[in-house]
């Protein structure tokens, strides 16, 4: 299998971002509902982590000055 290009890390890391933004917005109209389940919300929760998680390792940011300090 080929490698991703540059551009198709990015667009995919892009897409993985939008859902994780979609689902956390949605978790957040959720947890106001009183009458919700906390393992639903861990789940959400968990969900964004992973997407953005996965968004991280496929387009892994470029290092900035600050991180020659550490």
């Amino acid at each position: 299998m080929a490698e991703l290009t540059k551009n198709e890390r990015k667009q995919i890391a892009e897409v993985l971002d939008r859902r994780a933004n979609e689902i956390a917005g949605y978790s957040d109209d959720y947890r106001k509902n009183p009458n919700h389940f906390g393992s639903v919300e861990l789940a959400l929760s968990r969900e964004v982590m992973r997407l953005r998680n996965l968004a991280d390792r496929v387009n892994p940011p470029e290092p900035t000055e600050d991180d020659d300090d550490v």
